[in-house]
């Protein structure tokens, strides 16, 4: 019996010398990662020493029963230095967030050796050099976030193989190039941001078959040709934000289907046609901002229909006729901006819009007084 307690001895002290083991080297990865953050170890982290257990670190969530590290949540520390590549052995983590901080340098390719994270947040960084393709190897990462930061490079087509993906924000970097065709195999897609970059080409119609979206921000990105109708499959959409780039053509009377929008942005185009009375379906809808195109035709009466409506502004085109009476019905009403166009006639009345607090009708052909 002696051996066999012997052997049943050595078992048991090597099994609990495993977490003892395995927190001394994230440990000592972890303090690498501290050194490449901090140029002042005593200020920041100041609770990261060796001698603190592990998951009594700020910032840390440690599984309960096995200690592992799951996350990594430094959001806010005014944090300056680069991401150390160290954590890319770290194989337990499941969520980082780094966001909102100062940090530089470029994202480390080694975060792809993460093959359990399902959330990476570094965005309101000072970030630089291109997005890693090899991030397409998380293929659990349903959130990434890498906006606000000064990443240029175009958007890896590798980043279509992340399917389980939710939210996607890349928008406010210095990216260049298409939208890459394989973010069309992102269905579970909730939310997209890419606006605020320096993209080229045109709005992809396969962004249509992404029945999910909730948000599709693309605005500001230098994009050219016309707004794909097949947008206006998006039924769960309550955000499109397409402004400020080189957009031509008409409003596609489609975007009525989108009876979920509560803000539908299209300003500073190149928008010409009418404005679809189709829109009269977005009954949802609480921001319509069309103004400095090239929009033509009459204001739709339909508008007056749009009960939520709290700001509207359709300023700096070439409309014409007169001010619909049914804008009276707006009750929801705050800013409204018509300047700018050539409308004419008698201002209708207004006294049912109790909530306005900026109207513009200058430099239009109008008459009468404001009641």
């Amino acid at each position: 019996m002696a051996p066999l307690f012997l052997l049943l001895s050595i078992s048991i002290l090597s099994t609990s010398a495993l977490p003892q083991t395995y927190q001394h080297q994230h440990q000592q990865l972890l303090l690498r990662f501290k050194d490449a953050i901090s140029h002042n170890s005593t200020t920041s982290l100041p609770d990261w020493t060796p001698h603190r257990p592990l998951c009594n670190w700020s910032g840390l969530t440690c599984d309960p029963s096995s200690h592992s590290i799951l996350a990594l949540n430094l959001s806010l520390m005014n944090l300056h230095g680069t991401i150390s590549p160290v954590l890319g052995n770290l194989s337990s983590l499941r969520s980082i967030d780094l966001s909102n901080n100062a940090l530089t340098g470029h994202i480390p390719p080694q975060l792809a050796q993460l093959p359990r994270m399902h959330k990476l947040w570094l965005h309101a960084n000072q970030l630089q050099g291109p997005i890693p393709p090899s991030l397409s190897d998380c293929r659990s990462l349903h959130d990434l976030r890498l906006s606000y930061n000064q990443l240029h490079g175009s958007i890896p087509p590798d980043l279509g193989r992340l399917t389980s993906l939710t939210i996607l924000y890349l928008g406010a970097n210095n990216l260049t190039g298409t939208i890459p065709h394989s973010l069309g195999n992102l269905s579970a897609l909730v939310e997209l941001y890419l606006g605020d970059n320096h993209l080229t080409g045109t709005i992809p119609s396969f962004l249509g078959n992404m029945s999910s979206l909730v948000k599709l921000e693309l605005e500001s990105s230098g994009l050219t040709g016309t707004i794909p109708p097949q947008l206006g499959m998006l039924t769960d959409l309550q955000v499109l934000y397409l402004w400020q780039n080189n957009l031509s053509g008409t409003i596609p009377t489609s975007l009525g289907n989108l009876s979920k929008l509560t803000e539908l942005a299209l300003y500073e185009n190149h928008l010409q046609g009418p404005i679809p009375s189709e829109l009269n379906r977005l009954t949802h809808l609480q921001g319509l901002y069309l103004w400095a195109n090239f929009l033509s035709g009459t204001i739709p009466r339909e508008l007056g229909m749009l009960t939520n409506l709290q700001l509207l502004y359709l300023s700096m085109n070439n409309l014409s006729g007169t001010i619909p009476s049914s804008f009276g019905n707006l009750s929801k009403l705050t800013e409204l901006y018509l300047s700018e166009n050539h409308l004419q006639g008698s201002i209708p009345s207004l006294s049912n819009l109790s909530k306005l607090k900026r109207l513009y009708l200058s430099k239009n052909q109008l008459s009468g007084l404001i009641t």
